[in-house]
């Protein structure tokens, strides 16, 4: 009588190890917190002293914070600033070719041209599942980024939320910090507690406003979706299209709403 065979993965099944563990990791999203502060309050200063330096620095601040230019150019210069740093430190780091250790590799199981497909249908099923709950689909804080017709706000918005953060946060929390985890704790909690900390990365955009918990709760979906697809793929290529996307669906979906519904 033969035993029962059981079946184990093959090693090119299996998903290579990161040259980095989860202190550096940590280390990035730190890094992210504190330049992302001191860049900001530069950035704001630099912008109080040369547009309005005769105004009282409440008045300044709230004009800045509905800015879609002020917004979109100044976040966007920091996210870029993030990336490209913490993408020269990794060079430093990192003895194997950077991009197989980020897994910038083609992705397995899912092609990558049906990413854009899969987050249209997150971003209408999202929506579909606010209008329901009787909560607006376009945050408080956002709105004033987006109304009028100001193409520049638009573009300058645009180089923020599709060109620059998407890839900047895949690289932290799907590049550096899942699969960090992944190899200590499992793939499957890797998943969740990276879209966790995703989620509340995300005070940082929606902190204060009266439905706050409600797009928390709305960014660990969709985290949990982009993890998901990191960990499916085994792929940073697919989260990073996905996030792309669905940035570019709500910046488009604002903009029609806002500006040119009847």
């Amino acid at each position: 009588m033969t035993a029962p065979q059981t079946s184990h993965p093959s090693p090119e099944e299996l998903e290579p190890a990161p040259p980095w563990g989860i202190g550096l990791a940590l280390m990035a999203l730190a890094y992210f917190l504190m330049i992302q502060f001191m860049l900001g309050v530069l950035f704001f200063l630099i912008y109080w002293v040369l547009l309005e330096p005769a105004q009282p620095l409440e008045a300044v601040l709230e004009r800045a914070a509905t800015s879609g230019r002020f917004i979109g150019i100044a976040n966007g210069l920091i996210y870029l600033f993030i990336l490209l740093t913490v993408l020269a430190a990794l060079r430093l780091w990192v003895r194997q070719p950077l991009g197989l250790a980020l897994r910038l590799v083609p992705p397995v199981r899912i092609p990558l041209w049906a990413t854009p497909l899969l987050a249209l249908g997150l971003g209408v099923a999202i929506d579909a599942v606010t209008i329901t709950m009787g909560r607006p689909v376009i945050p408080e804080n956002i709105a004033p980024l987006l109304r009028g017709y100001d193409p520049l706000e638009w573009i300058s918005m645009g180089f923020l939320a599709v060109i620059v953060a998407p890839p900047t946060e895949e690289l932290l929390f799907r590049g550096l910090l899942y699969p960090a985890l992944a190899v200590r704790v499992g793939p499957m909690f890797s998943i969740y507690l990276v879209s966790l900390i995703f989620a509340l990365f995300h005070l940082l955009t929606y902190g204060g406003t009266a439905d706050q918990w409600f797009w928390i709760a709305q960014a660990f979906v969709i985290g949990l979706t982009l993890t998901g697809l990191r960990a499916r793929t085994r792929s940073l290529w697919p989260p990073i299209l996905m996030h792309m996307t669905l940035n570019l669906y709500a910046m488009a979906e604002a903009i029609f709403l806002l500006n040119f519904r009847a």
